[in-house]
């Protein structure tokens, strides 16, 4: 334990024009984006709201919703938060297993508890006298305890030991912490759950067993701490008492929806409803009365409610909105922008004052440079479902996007999809993080489920009628042993590097294989250095081609490695330390003469890298530390002094190269 006294980055907002350069890395101009969304909580006065986020703790003003700080970015992951009751703390659990507490009006961290390294420590729990704070830590492991501390001084007050051979998750405590409820289920046989357990906090025993085989889930008591209510993915609600272990409710009239239930003091047991047809409702599920309807973005949805029922927050497609009991219907809900997801892709506009940009879930917004600032495409601009965006040599930018059965090409600034590719038997691999565009645009490639990698090939249309052209079949490319981790076509579509991973008892084999699309042939297979050691995600790799098609780079666990694109040899591997390990995503400069590299995330790590290299001579000029996670993709300025960023963690960094080209 720590006792700490540290300064932190507690920045008041003027109007929310400074926030994108609130604790930006060394290196950055600007940060677009306020990171991937991990937990949310209102205070019980209803005067702050907080959201941990995977770039750290955002502290906004209700009803205003302005941010006033941005917290704990030298590591970022927070995942859990929870205010106390008297309105002064926040406790945090971030991903490295810290428990920490924040002083809300000086905007410091009072107290720090390393839990050892745990990751694995359910959300902690202030009691109602904010005289302690409990956790749940090890739900995976085979000694699981409930831990108390002061957070005043950061003491452990108590340690329970909960004998359970089964792994446990999700769990909850009653609102007097004398009671813990958790899914339990055995990972070696099922991947369901057996039951839900519930344990009594003070001796550790198992008090109640109730039936349940959801893995996942959400668990809430009732204010009394009498009875447990549980939704899982199928939908529906069931309400147990705990002493009696009978089933008392089951609420399943929305089983195709999502359904987060919640014990309002007030009102009893209500519901959030996430609908797949865009709309949330809100119920009072023991009165069977609606509450509110209001309209919602995405196919999922993450949600929070106030301590007295009487507020919501959800994210909903980059965006986190508030709904709040008897709002006016003829107002939108209250909206905080930049809280999105996994940053796929992303792309210049020609006149690089937008930056498009495609994050995980399908979910497209464009980012105003200047202003940063973002928005959604109107559907007039780039219809739904995109996965991905490319950049063309004539100025388009393409989004393709689909499922394993279907592949859509969209053009920015178009309504209609440019083609709906239907995929025969036996489909696309799910496996492949991305397809591969050529810089024309007129070729894409993706893997199939049996290995193999297809190839269309646009051709415009003779038929008047049709002015849009075909997308058709061109290459079938046969060869790869094993799983396909990385492909990439070249500029003119003509030549297309793939990387397979083969799965061996002690060691996996990799095989770069260099085609020729018109004749369906390898041209080569490309040298590879012996593997040094596997290790966690040594599977994970990247390849791309310079702008003139005439080296291909390719990204591994420990190195870099760049051949000759017309005869395969190899021209260099550049050796990466153990602070840039999976540099996998690449990118090639305009210019040529460089190479972005974007490290994934390894333990042990605040951030991860990404190093600038210039293909001549191998020589590291840059090396940039922003992204609390994996770096994800990248795209330069057409005179390539700016280098763009993004990342797993839903952050968007512009980095200015000018003082090292």
């Amino acid at each position: 334990m720590e006792n700490k006294n540290s300064t932190a980055a507690a920045l008041p907002s003027i109007d929310g024009e400074d926030v994108p350069t609130w604790a930006l890395p060394d290196g950055a101009i600007v940060r677009l984006g306020r990171g991937r969304v991990r937990d949310m909580a209102f205070s019980p006065d209803g005067q702050h709201f907080a959201v941990g986020t995977a770039i750290g703790l955002w502290l906004y003003k209700l009803p205003t919703l302005s941010p006033i700080a941005l917290w704990d970015t030298e590591r970022g992951m927070t995942d859990s938060v929870t205010f106390s009751p008297d309105n002064r703390r926040i406790v945090t659990h971030t991903f490295v297993g810290n428990l920490k507490i924040w002083d809300i009006e000086r905007g410091v961290c009072t107290v720090e508890v390393d839990d050892h390294g745990r990751t694995d420590v359910a959300k902690p729990i202030f009691s109602e006298d904010g005289e302690r704070f409990v956790v749940f830590s090890g739900p995976q492991l085979k000694t699981k305890k409930i831990l108390s501390w002061c957070p005043r001084t950061g003491t452990l007050l108590s340690e329970t030991e909960i004998p359970s051979t089964y792994d446990v998750y999700p769990i909850c405590f009653s609102p007097d912490l004398r009671l813990l409820a958790g899914t339990s289920y055995d990972r070696n046989n099922r991947p369901t759950a057996e039951f839900i357990a519930v344990w009594d906090t003070e001796t550790g025993e198992q008090i109640a067993r109730l039936d349940w085989s959801e893995r996942w889930g959400r668990l809430c008591f009732s204010p009394c701490g009498k009875f447990l209510a549980a939704s899982g993915s199928e939908g529906g609600i069931h309400v147990w008492d705990i002493e009696t272990e009978n089933l008392e409710e089951t609420y399943t009239e929305h089983e195709d929806a999502q359904m987060h239930p919640y014990y309002s003091p007030e009102d009893g047991l209500i519901a959030a409803v996430v609908f797949p047809s865009s709309k949330i409702e809100i119920l009072h599920l023991e009165k069977g009365e609606k509450i509110d309807t209001f309209e919602h973005q995405g196919e999922y949805s993450f949600g929070r409610f106030s301590e007295n029922g009487t507020q919501l927050a959800y994210t909903d497609s980059g965006e986190i909105k508030i709904w709040a009991k008897g709002r006016s219907t003829a107002q939108a809900l209250p909206t905080i922008q930049g809280h999105a997801g996994t940053v796929g892709s992303l792309v210049f506009t020609p006149d690089e004052k937008t930056l498009v940009t495609a994050y995980w879930g399908r979910n497209t917004l464009l980012w105003d440079i200047s202003r940063q600032s973002v928005q959604r495409p109107s559907r007039e601009k780039f219809p739904d479902r995109i996965r991905d965006v490319y950049p063309t040599s004539s100025g388009k930018i393409l989004g393709v996007g689909g499922d394993e059965n279907i592949l859509e090409v969209c053009e920015f600034g178009n309504s209609e999809p440019l083609a709906e590719i239907a995929i025969p038997e036996p489909g696309l691999s799910p496996l492949t993080g991305t397809d591969a565009l050529a810089l024309t645009g007129q070729r894409l490639a993706r893997v199939g489920r049996d290995r193999n990698i297809y190839v269309w090939e646009y051709t415009p249309s003779s038929n008047e009628i049709n002015n849009g052209g075909n997308w058709e079949k061109c290459a079938v490319l046969v060869g790869h042993p094993e799983y396909v981790g990385a492909l990439a076509l070249s500029p003119d579509g003509k030549r297309l590097a793939s990387i397979s991973i083969t799965r061996l008892q002690k060691r996996q084999e990799r095989t770069v294989l260099l085609w020729d699309v018109d004749t369906e042939k390898q041209i080569a297979q490309l040298p590879l250095t012996v593997l040094e050691r596997g290790g966690y995600r040594s599977n994970d790799v990247g390849i791309a081609f310079s702008p003139d098609g005439d080296i291909i780079a390719g990204g591994f666990c420990n190195e870099i490695i760049l051949w000759d694109a017309t005869e395969g040899k190899t021209i260099m591997t550049i050796p990466q330390s153990e602070e840039n390990q999976r540099p996998i995503t690449l990118r090639f400069s305009p210019c040529g003469q460089y190479l972005a590299a974007g490290a994934w995330w390894k333990g042990g790590l605040k951030k991860t890298s990404i190093c600038l290299w210039e293909v001549a001579t191998g020589k590291n000029i840059a090396t940039f530390w922003g992204h609390t996670t994996d770096v994800q993709c990248f795209a330069f300025s057409q005179d390539g002094t700016l280098l763009v960023s993004g990342g797993h963690d839903g952050a968007i960094y512009l980095w200015d190269l000018t003082p090292y080209l």
